[in-house]
């Protein structure tokens, strides 16, 4: 008799383990380790679907009390081996259920027979083999700074390296030819027989990328997003699975592409948060895709001009990656960096979301024929309080984080730890009158250009014009033709967009993520104005900058405009050792949610009261209960706390240990927690 261990596909966590199976003899030869089949469960043994795991010694019960698989689902496995690893390890990483992690893994649109909806036409024979002899397009020599970085890289590739995998961060301003470094190590890895997997944060950014690799690689590319239908989603999985494909773009589930010959993992602007999921299980993209590399002895390629503090202490510092640096634009310069003082144009009359020197700028250039971004720092949901007479911002005394303006109850709140203060009638710095909660959407700033350039056609970049499948393209190629003078959008045209006809990029409220009420405020600043400041003077011509702000004094505004990634670096990390924030210690968000408000919060006070009683001695350091940032989704009141603590391990399991007592003693009904160790952006 063979037994299997099966993964009910429920999220439910009370079955959120395996269950042994036997099969039947007529199914035997097509029942293996990720397979996907049929099994009665529970009591009423209703059929439910199962991926099997592996093989199973024969259990310590009767024969006769062993249910059997019911029948297979599909004619392939739908896991790997190292898939399959992969959401066993995340089911202990983000503390989700293993049903749940493997969903995760798999593509929507896969069907019960596993099956693509419609049939694909074959390729002409002959273009993939093309396509990994190096594709269609010339290759440009590199700069000795890409040499190095590829001489580096390639000895990596080469070797396959069971554990320690290699990480490579490759810190390169904008401009420096990042991308050519890239594609140089994929030539090598298809060279080798290999595969590649290459990430981008933004839809956005998808297009672009794809006609780069496309024009070398040909055929043997493939992109996969968010936007596609679920049957286009799986025929792309399919593809990869059958070794159709052998380069994988797109956003953080691309991670999950079920290459059987991995060698390559790129992550483009490593630094970005997107790189999370919002949704359970909480998977950060980048250590799946550095767990995933080290599972198969792949290289991965982490590169940003500004990298994320954690990963740049721990190639500079720490040296658990290898840091490579390419300090120089090939062939563009720099573009010249103004800082617009708008406590000054308030002062001197100017109330409009431009400054004068802005204004100036933007005559000029439609004077000349050329082209516009103008780029709305706006990060998440929540508004500051600002005096525009002074620049003064109103923060938490205990936690050094500015308040978050809540209209509701007409108060701010620190998301940190809770606290909550009337908001008051003048500027506890100046005096003055000229209190103003901030928030700015892109369709006022479109609305403020026809009235000061009526004649001057801008496309909108959010939310709302980017629906549907081809959204973003749709966009950006009707910009690049040239059919509008000036694109407006948010942290979306940011990054990685190269225009050559822009000339002039203007940054309204510089220092709006700035007081996003997140320690890492100072830092999600100065990438957003520094990447966005790269987008001007990409094409030989000379690219100018301004960026607005009521605090133009503040260390991420100025040494942004200087585009200075290692003095802010050596600035924050020692404010983040002093005020005991990552890297220099671990975070764990505890977030609950309920359709009742009080039962949540009071749930979370009984969770405090838990820790409390089981941390005597002091190792771990309790904030809150505080409301998330956005305090209620869809009928769902969130609420949270945050624990920190120097050892990561440890503090996971003090934080877990405490709410199994917690639930122990109370069943915490219409109460749902939410678990995030270390995440990029706080709830």
């Amino acid at each position: 008799m063979i037994y299997v261990s099966v993964c009910v596909d429920s999220a439910s966590p009370e079955v959120d383990r395996l269950f042994t199976y036997y099969v039947p003899d007529e199914i035997a030869e097509a029942v293996v380790p990720g397979m996907r089949v049929q099994v009665p469960f529970g009591l009423g043994n209703k059929m439910y679907k199962a991926y099997v795991t592996g093989f199973a010694e024969q259990p310590d019960i009767p024969p006769g009390k062993i249910k059997p698989v019911a029948r297979v689902l599909g004619s392939y496995p739908v896991f790997t081996e190292e898939t399959l690893a992969l959401a066993f390890w995340m089911k202990e990483k983000y503390y989700a259920t293993l049903a749940l992690c493997m969903r995760c893994v798999l593509p929507s649109g896969l069907t019960g027979d596993g099956v693509p909806p419609k049939p694909r036409q074959k390729k002409a024979a002959g273009k993939k083999e093309s396509a990994l002899n190096g594709g269609r397009a010339g290759w440009p020599e590199p700069t000795d700074e890409q040499q190095a970085a590829i001489n580096a890289i390639l000895p990596k590739l080469r070797g396959r390296v069971s554990e320690n995998s290699p990480v490579f961060l490759l810190h390169g301003v904008t401009g420096s030819g990042k991308t050519e470094v890239y594609l140089h190590i994929i030539a090598e890895t298809l060279k080798l027989g290999k595969q590649a997997i290459v990430l981008v944060p933004e839809i956005a950014l998808t297009p672009q990328t794809v006609a780069l690799f496309t024009e070398r690689f040909g055929e043997a590319v493939a992109v996969t997003h968010s936007r596609l239908s679920g049957g286009e989603r799986f025929r792309l999985w399919k593809r990869a699975l059958d070794g159709e494909v052998s380069v994988m773009i797109g956003p953080r589930s691309a991670v999950f592409t079920p290459f059987k010959q991995l060698g390559a993992i790129i992550i483009d602007e490593e630094h970005e948060h997107t790189y999370q999921s919002e949704n359970t299980p909480k998977y950060d993209a980048r250590e799946v895709a550095r767990r995933r590399a080290a599972v198969c002895g792949a290289v991965t390629v982490m590169g940003s001009a500004t990298p994320s503090l954690e990963s740049y202490y721990r190639a500079a510092e720490e040296r658990r990656y290898t840091l490579l640096k390419l300090t120089e634009r090939v062939n563009r310069m720099f573009p010249s960096v103004e800082v617009t003082d708008m406590r000054r144009e308030l002062a001197e009359g100017n109330v409009s979301l431009f400054g004068r020197p802005c204004m100036a700028a933007l005559a000029e250039t439609f004077a000349e024929g050329r082209h516009a971004l103008l780029f709305l720092n706006r990060r998440g949901h929540s508004s500051f309080v600002s005096c525009r007479w002074c620049g003064h911002v109103l923060k938490c005394v205990n936690c050094d984080v500015n308040y978050t303006w809540h209209s509701a109850g007409e108060k701010l709140l620190c998301h940190y730890c809770g606290r909550e203060v009337a908001l008051p009638s003048e500027c506890p710095a100046c005096g003055s009158e000229y209190l103003k909660n901030f928030g700015l959407g892109t369709q006022k700033v479109e609305e403020e250009m026809s009235l000061h350039f009526p004649g001057i056609k801008c496309l909108r970049m959010d939310f709302d014009s980017t629906k549907g499948k081809d959204g973003h393209g749709k966009i950006l190629e009707s910009f690049r033709r040239g059919e509008a003078q000036v694109l407006i959008g948010t942290q979306m045209i940011a990054k990685g967009l190269d225009f050559p006809n822009v000339v002039l990029v203007c940054v309204l409220a510089a220092d709006m993520s700035l007081f996003s009420g997140d320690f890492r405020a100072g830092e999600y600043t100065f990438q957003l104005l520094t990447q966005v400041s790269g987008r001007a003077g990409r094409a030989g011509y000379s690219g100018r900058v301004f960026l607005q702000t009521y605090n133009p004094e503040h260390y991420a505004i100025e040494l942004a405009r200087k585009s200075n990634y290692e003095a802010f670096y050596k600035r924050e990390i020692a404010l983040r050792k002093s005020m005991r924030y990552p890297p220099f210690t671990h975070i764990f968000e505890v977030l609950f949610t309920g359709p009742d408000e009080r039962a949540v919060i009071t749930a979370l006070h009984k969770l405090r009261a838990v820790m409390g009683y089981c941390n005597k001695k002091g190792f771990f350091e309790t904030l809150g209960p505080a409301p998330a940032f956005v305090s209620k989704i869809k009928s769902q009141y969130r609420w949270k706390i945050l624990v920190k603590g120097a050892d990561g391990e440890l503090l996971k399991k003090f934080v877990l240990y405490c709410i199994r007592k917690l639930k122990d003693n109370d069943p915490l009904a219409g109460v749902s927690a939410n678990l995030t160790l270390d995440p990029t952006g706080l709830e």
